[in-house]
C-alpha cells in the first residue's frame, strides 16, 4: 500500500495473507476504498483445489489489519473466486469466472456487505443468459448501488464478442 504526501508516494504497508501458502496467487486482484482494501487469491485451496478466496484489510491510522477472509458459500474446486475484486463503502464484489453453475466456466460474482466488522455474503450474481465458457466474473466493479460484471467470452455479438452486465441494488436485492 502506498500513501500520497503532496506529489510524493511512499510505501505505507505490505499486505500478506495470514494463512497464505504457495501458489495461492494472493494479490492477483486488488481494490481499495477509504479505510478498506480487498485482495484476491484466486488459487487458494480452502474450498478445494483453486477454489479461491479474498481478503479484506482495514486501515486504522497507519496500520492495516486483516479482517475475516471471504470465501464463496458454495465454493468448489477450480471456481477461482477472487480472480477479480472491487470494494466500495460497505460492499465488496468478488468474481469467480470459472464457476460451473450454468455450464463449464459460465462464471459468477458474489456481493458481500459489511456490518460493523463482519462481511456477509449478500447475493450470488449470474448472467440471465449464462452459457458455458462465458467467464462471467472475469472483471468486476462496484460503486454505490451499482455493480458491473464482465463476461469477455460471451457470444451474443459473435464468437467471444463479450458482454458486461449491470446490476442495481434495491434494499438487499440486486
Amino acid at each position: 500500500l502506498f500513501k500520497r504526501y503532496g506529489a510524493t508516494w511512499s510505501e505505507q504497508d505490505k499486505l500478506t495473507a495470514s494463512d497464505g501458502s504457495a501458489d495461492d496467487d494472493f494479490g492477483w486482484a486488488v481494490s481499495i476504498n477509504g479505510d478498506y482494501a480487498i485482495v484476491g487469491a484466486h488459487l487458494d485451496d480452502d474450498g478445494g483445489n483453486d477454489s479461491g478466496s479474498a481478503y479484506i484489510f482495514k486501515r486504522d491510522g497507519g496500520n492495516w489489519t486483516e479482517q475475516p477472509k471471504l470465501t464463496a458459500s458454495d465454493g468448489a474446486p477450480s471456481d477461482r473466486f477472487g480472480y477479480s475484486v472491487s470494494i466500495d463503502g460497505d460492499y465488496a464484489i468478488v468474481g469467480a469466472p470459472y464457476d460451473d453453475d450454468d455450464g463449464s466456466k459460465s462464471g459468477s460474482a458474489y456481493i458481500f456487505k459489511r456490518d460493523d466488522v463482519a462481511w456477509t455474503e449478500q447475493v450470488k450474481l449470474t448472467a440471465t443468459d449464462a452459457a458455458q465458457v462465458d467467464v462471467f466474473g472475469h472483471s468486476v466493479s462496484i460503486d454505490g448501488d451499482y455493480a458491473i460484471v464482465g463476461a469477455y467470452n460471451d457470444d451474443d455479438g459473435g464468437e467471444s464478442s463479450g458482454s458486461a452486465y449491470i446490476f442495481k441494488r434495491d434494499g438487499a436485492t440486486w
